[in-house]
C-alpha cells in the first residue's frame, strides 16, 4: 500500500505525512502492517484540516456516553475519541506533559476507545477492515504516541529552542518520555556529572 496504492496520491499533504509517519515508526522501532501506517497518516491529514474547536471536548464523558449509542453511532464516536486522543497525545505531548498528570488520562482513554473498536462484541461493518489496526493502536497506544511525538519534535515543530526546552524539562523531572524523545532527536540526556538516563 503506502503513497503508491492510490489512497493517498491525491492528497499531497496526506502523501507527505504517510512519508513522516512511515520514518518515525521505524527511527522508533515500532514495526506495523502498511494499512496501520495508512490509517495513521489518514487520521493526521484529517485532524490538520479539522476544527479546533473539536478538541474542547472532554474525552472521558464522551467515552462513557458511546455505551448508550446505537452501533453505528457508537463506532465513529469511540473513532472520535480513539483519533482525537491519540492526536493529542502525539503532535501536542508538550502541550499535556505540562498538565500532568492528564497525559495517561489521555493515554488511558485512547488505548480503551481503540481496543473498544477492536474488541467489541457487536463489531460494526465499518470497523471490520480496521480491526487489527485498531487492536495494534489500542494494545501499543504509548509507542505510538512517541512515535508521533518524535514526528512533532523533529520536522513538524523542529527547533533549537524545542530541542533546549524539552532537555530543561527532562533535567527537572527525568522522565522516561522526555529521554526517549531526546534520543530520538540525537540527543543523549545527561545530567552533566556523567548520569545519564535510565
Amino acid at each position: 500500500m503506502g503513497t503508491d496504492d492510490g489512497r493517498l496520491v491525491n492528497d499531497p499533504i496526506g502523501a507527505v505525512l504517510y512519508d513522516l509517519v512511515r520514518d518515525a515508526l521505524v527511527t522508533n522501532r515500532v514495526e506495523v502492517s502498511e494499512d496501520t501506517e495508512y490509517y495513521l497518516a489518514s487520521m493526521l491529514s484529517a485532524f490538520l484540516r479539522s476544527d479546533p474547536e473539536r478538541f474542547s471536548v472532554a474525552l472521558g464523558v464522551e467515552l462513557l456516553r458511546t455505551a448508550y449509542l446505537e452501533p453505528t453511532r457508537k463506532y465513529a464516536k469511540l473513532k472520535e475519541v480513539a483519533d482525537t486522543s491519540l492526536f493529542l497525545s502525539g503532535i501536542f505531548l508538550d502541550h499535556l506533559e505540562a498538565q500532568l498528570p492528564t497525559t495517561d488520562y489521555f493515554f488511558e482513554i485512547g488505548s480503551n476507545a481503540y481496543l473498544q473498536l477492536g474488541t467489541g462484541n457487536e463489531r460494526h461493518p465499518l470497523v471490520e477492515p480496521f480491526v487489527d489496526t485498531y487492536r495494534d493502536l489500542g494494545r501499543r497506544f504509548e509507542q505510538f504516541v512517541h512515535a508521533l511525538a518524535a514526528m512533532a519534535d523533529a520536522e513538524l515543530f523542529a527547533s533549537n529552542s524545542r530541542v533546549v526546552g524539552l532537555y530543561e524539562r527532562w533535567l527537572k523531572s527525568g522522565t522516561s518520555r522526555d529521554a526517549h524523545r531526546l534520543i530520538a532527536l540525537g540527543v543523549i540526556p545527561s545530567r552533566g556529572d556523567g548520569t545519564k538516563t535510565h
